[in-house]
């Protein structure tokens, strides 16, 4: 997108940034020329500070650094980084989503500042939406959550811990920011591109949570798409032994499961319990309950 938009817009340099709105980072995602004073500026957490100051954090038209009332020295990007550096004027406004999200910035240097006019601010105003749609990952994951044709509410966990709603796909009671279902989900969220699934139990019955690991560190701050699904078939296995088998898989020994389950669980009956659904040994129904995401977690019982 830079290539195109510097042949309207003169620059020296040009930056693309996300914002992660939890740490106030700037990842570049598209950089021309020397951009390394940005790298530098962005870093600091006194960077987030002034940009709030002069409103960069809010939606408002782009305009030149030379028309801000401050004068360039007396700020700590264009004093201490970008006028040492040789820029002599620039462009920056922030790019937000439709529903208001502050995405991040785009910025434009030059060394020249006759060659910056107004005219190019309203150039720069045109493309944020464009810029928007492609730095916003939100409505993709919410087609991946629409996908799946069953989806009964949604919601993104950030890196941060926040829980973000999908646009399109409805909440849900089990997915509110303090639910112990979010709880174990970050904790079911592996690496990037990872698929995660287990029961949970809701009003006498049990839903089917979703974990779609989504983080990719080198843009935003998302890292996982939770979704609610009804559950279609569970082999035959009762409430009680979904849960039993949760335990198992999270390394309870049998004197643990039989004190908090209520009931008398040794290898005897764990063999028995893989001999009805159809398996040779119990390391096997637990690995296949493991990956169909048949059981539930402790965190969530009852």
């Amino acid at each position: 997108m830079l290539e195109p938009l510097r042949r309207e817009v003169p620059c020296t340099a040009a930056w693309i940034a996300v914002r992660d709105p939890e740490t106030g980072w700037h990842r570049p995602v598209g950089r021309y020329g020397d951009t390394e004073v940005l790298a530098r500026y962005f870093a600091l957490p006194e960077a987030d500070e002034e940009l709030q100051q002069f409103g960069m954090n809010r939606r408002r038209p782009a305009v030149r650094a030379s028309d801000v009332p401050v004068p360039l020295p007396e700020t700590l990007a264009w004093g201490e980084y970008l006028l040492p550096a040789g820029y002599r004027d620039g462009i920056a406004v922030g790019v937000f989503a439709a529903d208001g999200r502050h995405l991040g910035f785009i910025t434009l240097l030059t060394d020249d500042p006759a060659l910056l006019t107004p005219e190019h601010c309203d150039v720069l105003g045109r493309v944020r939406p464009l810029l928007a749609r492609a730095l916003d990952r939100l409505p993709s994951l919410a087609a991946l959550g629409r996908l799946t044709g069953d989806a009964l509410g949604a919601v993104v966990l950030t890196r941060g811990g926040r829980c973000l709603p999908v646009p399109g796909l409805p909440r849900h009671p089990l997915l509110t920011p303090d639910s112990p279902v979010l709880a174990v989900a970050r904790n079911h969220a592996g690496g990037p591109g990872a698929r995660s699934t287990f029961l949970c139990p809701e009003n006498g019955g049990l839903s089917r949570i979703t974990v779609l690991d989504c983080r990719d560190e080198s843009t935003d701050q998302l890292s996982a798409l939770v979704l609610v699904r009804p559950v279609a078939d569970t082999w035959g296995l009762r409430p009680l032994e979904l849960r039993i088998l949760g335990a198992q898989l999270e390394g309870w020994d049998d004197e643990r499961i039989s004190a908090c389950c209520g009931v008398r669980w040794d290898a005897e009956r764990a063999e028995q319990l893989a001999q009805r659904v159809g398996f040779d040994t119990v390391p096997a129904l637990l690995l296949a309950v493991a990956r169909a995401g048949l059981y539930v977690p402790p965190a969530l019982w009852p």
